[in-house]
């Protein structure tokens, strides 16, 4: 893995790359937070996923966790925000993928009006060269790769007891 720029919260909805969605669980903001936070339970439901562990700490700013996506290889991640039940965000600080300089996510839960959540879900990237090149072709993925796992994850949680 080669070493990314890291970047703070407030630069993911102001990337040069930006894909953003938003998504609705039948889950409170809590259990959906819970799911969230459990970074083996991830491969479960995220496409392509094949590994995700915490390395340092098990949840909380300033942890980090290491995941591998098929396709893309490993990226080791670093949370900046961590608001329990309703808010985290990481950026990524070093990564197998040639195709990204900087990159974080930003993931905002709140209550819908039936009992149920709202997941605004924010990927903000920088493109290496190599990656500007690719940049259509990855926010079109990166779109597919979060609509697929928004309803996996929530036949995962409709599954699941709360």
């Amino acid at each position: 893995m080669r070493e990314l720029r890291p970047i703070d919260a407030a630069w993911i909805p102001t990337a040069p790359l930006r894909v953003e969605a938003t998504l609705r669980f039948s889950a409170p903001p809590r259990r959906l937070f819970e799911a969230l936070a459990d970074a083996e339970g991830w491969t479960a439901w995220f496409p392509m996923m094949t590994e995700a562990r915490w390395t340092r700490g098990t949840g909380g700013l300033g942890h980090e966790r290491e995941v591998a996506v098929r396709g893309l290889g490993r990226v080791r991640e670093r949370f900046i925000v961590w608001e329990d039940g309703r808010r985290f965000a990481f950026t990524m600080i070093a990564a197998g993928s040639p195709f990204i300089a900087a990159m974080g996510e930003d993931y905002r839960l709140d209550d819908d009006d039936g009992g149920g959540s709202r997941l605004a879900w924010t990927i903000g990237a920088e493109p290496s060269r190599l990656g500007k090149v690719a940049a259509p072709a990855l926010k079109l993925i990166l779109r597919r790769l979060m609509a697929g796992a928004g309803r996996r994850l929530e036949a995962r949680l409709q599954a699941s007891p709360w």
